[in-house]
């Protein structure tokens, strides 16, 4: 052995003992006896001999020998000791012939601890090895109320499957997430082709994102590459070197620091505007002509929803006039939108609004292929910094026509059919509800669900005499049924009462008027650990409502003296108390929701009667849309599009 081979390897344990001793930190090894001293009486699980990766040994079993290393296994003994001796002849062996004996292990918790073979992990770490042969034993911890706890049991499901180990996450969901980006379903078993691309990918990708964060990453390196796949996909992942990894990481570098933060989106109540100076308009040069188009999923003439979106195009065009020039694509299926992006961005369009949360997966990526497009989604907390989500406050809306169905309601049942489960959806059928029981403590709401499959909700509704139905918001140019908005249904006629209006031109507005004030740069540096969804209601006039004749009037002022208070911000539809449906306190009284809270809804208001969806019970189309925003209710996993399906 060469002496300068031990002492750069002892060099390297001192430096990291002194650094943990200056910072009050214990630089021993960890030692699982103590950590969990009921060692002996857990439930023990022999894994035989596997592979398992250096950078997951934590420590050794027993305290025993761990004063011979610093906490990265590097020795500290002198080099004239006993143990420098027999380091150095394992090192000149395993230099010469490989490492021939496994080192025996506990796991715990996917951390390994080191029973025998304490010498042979420090040379194979001296050397850089990635991997060393153990024999492992798996200590069960007992169940407990954690996170901590809960992604084990998420990691021992997906090892059943797998076999794998090396992947670490920390947080809830995340194993369930990397099962949908490898297009894997729980309870399949893998291959061995496929745990060796996984494999090699996964640490070709460590190594890169080891080297761009010089030690010192933002995010665990497992959390990381779920967001790495998240924008990239694994399927053009695989074959990718580290340095392909490495550039790719710098572009995707705001989505770790959003990821790491694991702070809520932020919700802005309106686009922000502000007033220019000589020296802002120095400083911050829009284009003479911001170019902006939108992608349709559907065309204006078949889809309401596109049809509104449309609306707010046009209108954007005669507010700005020259300054602005839009187009648009439709019929855009959801495999094409990152293909059609790229075209409009390679066009020279500077903001993009896809406007359907179908899109969201190519808005990600393209957001990574063109820095200097602004690409919006609309869609409820898409949790990225490079694109920027949309919504309207509906509910709001909804709370003022759940109050005249209750004033109008004859028999005190009242429908609802609902789309998708998905963010925002039971917020709106919760507003609903405690807005027809503000009019009438009686109502109750009989709850369907358009996208079930072979359902017919108005039937359903039919058959239990409830006449006063709510539905689809809006219609279409070439929708020929009345069945929108709320309504009296009686002998097949549709009487319409009042429905609620998305104004999608104030938002866009607001929008166009941030980016060339400079605004939208403020609030992308002033947010830049956190994502970024727009949310606007009544107070910026987005939402508003039309009631026809057949309300009477003493409803119709009612509903201008709600929509004033709400809009005013003086009345809030979702203040306590608030009961769910098995009468469970979830509102305490004088206390308000927040919009976040408002917008993770997954439960109903006391006097719903009906329940959320499983995904399994939806439409193809639905179950896409699902997979994306759905709640946690609807069970959502990563939906793939049939090929026949339109997004």
């Amino acid at each position: 052995m060469s002496t300068e081979d031990y002492l750069q390897a002892q060099k390297k344990g001192l430096r990291l003992t002194h650094a943990l001793q200056s910072r009050g930190e214990d630089p021993t090894l960890p030692v699982l006896s103590e950590i969990v001293p009921e060692l002996n009486r857990l439930t023990q699980v022999p894994l035989g001999l596997i592979q398992i990766s250096l950078d997951q040994i934590e420590g050794t079993a027993t305290r025993g020998r761990t004063t011979a290393f610093a906490r990265n296994f590097m020795p500290l003994l002198d080099v004239d000791s006993e143990f420098a001796l027999k380091w150095g002849i394992l090192y000149d062996d395993v230099v010469e012939n490989g490492l021939r004996d496994p080192v025996l292990a506990y796991e715990y918790y996917n951390r390994f601890y080191i029973i025998e073979g304490n010498k042979r992990v420090s040379v194979m770490r001296t050397l850089d090895a990635v991997t060393i042969e153990a024999n492992v034993t798996r200590i069960l911890p007992e169940p407990e109320d954690s996170e901590r706890y809960r992604v084990y049991q998420e990691f021992l499901r997906f090892y059943a499957d797998s076999g794998i180990n090396f992947i670490n996450f920390g947080r809830e969901g995340s194993f369930e997430r990397l099962y949908a980006l490898l297009d894997k379903q729980p309870g399949d078993k893998w291959t061995a082709d496929e745990i060796s691309d996984l494999e090699s990918c996964y640490h070709r990708f460590s190594q890169a994102y080891d080297a761009r964060t010089g030690g010192k990453p933002p995010l665990p390196v497992g959390d990381a590459f779920l967001v790495y796949l998240d924008v990239f996909g694994y399927a053009d992942s695989i074959g990718k070197t580290p340095s392909d990894f490495e550039k790719d990481i710098g572009k995707v570098w705001p989505e770790f620091v959003v990821a790491a933060a694991n702070k809520p989106a932020v919700l802005l109540n309106q686009p922000g505007e502000k007033q220019q100076t000589f020296l802002s308009s120095m400083l911050h040069r829009p284009p003479q002509v911001l170019r902006c188009a939108f992608l349709y999923n559907r065309s204006p003439q078949s889809s309401a929803w596109t049809y509104w979106h449309e609306l707010g195009r046009k209108a954007l065009e005669k507010e700005f006039g020259a300054r602005v020039e839009t187009t648009f694509r439709e019929n855009v299926k959801q495999k094409q939108a990152e293909a059609v992006i790229d075209s409009l961005a390679a066009e020279g369009y500077h903001v993009i609004f896809a406007t359907s949360p179908v899109f969201l997966d190519a808005c990600i990526r393209q957001s990574v292929a063109h820095p200097d497009v602004k690409i919006l989604n609309c869609s409820l907390l898409a949790s990225y910094h490079n694109v920027r989500s949309y919504y309207l406050r509906i509910y709001e809306a909804k709370f003022i026509l759940g109050a005249v169905a209750g004033a109008m309601a004859d028999n005190n049942l009242i429908g609802y059919i609902a789309d998708y489960p998905i963010y925002g959806v039971p917020a709106s059928i919760n507003a609903f509800a405690l807005g027809a029981q503000m009019t009438n403590p009686r109502a109750r709401i009989v709850l369907e669900w358009s996208t079930i499959a072979e359902s017919n909700p108005e039937e359903k509704l039919a058959q239990q005499g409830v006449h006063i139905i709510s539905n689809r918001d809006i219609s279409a140019p070439n929708m020929e049924s009345r069945a929108f908005g709320l309504y009296h249904e009686s002998d097949g006629f549709i009487h319409n009462l009042a429905m609620p209006v998305w104004n999608w031109e104030k938002l866009y507005q607001g929008i166009v008027r941030s980016i060339l004030s400079g605004a939208w740069t403020d609030e992308a540096n002033s947010n830049a650990d956190r994502a970024m969804s727009y949310y606007m209601g009544m107070s910026t006039d987005a939402i508003d409502l039309l009631c026809s004749q057949r309300v009477p009037a003493r409803v119709r002022r009612l509903v201008d003296l709600l929509h004033e208070r709400i809009r005013a911000g003086a009345f809030l539809p979702f203040i306590g108390p608030i009961l769910d449906q098995e009468g469970n306190l979830r509102v305490e009284a004088d206390m308000a929701l927040t919009p976040q809270e408002i917008i993770r809804m997954d439960y109903l208001a006391q006097n719903v009667i009906g329940r959320i969806p499983e995904i399994d019970e939806l439409t193809d189309v639905a179950k896409v849309i699902v997979s994306l925003q759905g709640i946690s209710a609807a069970n959502p996993t990563k939906a793939k599009l049939p090929a026949d399906i339109e997004g």
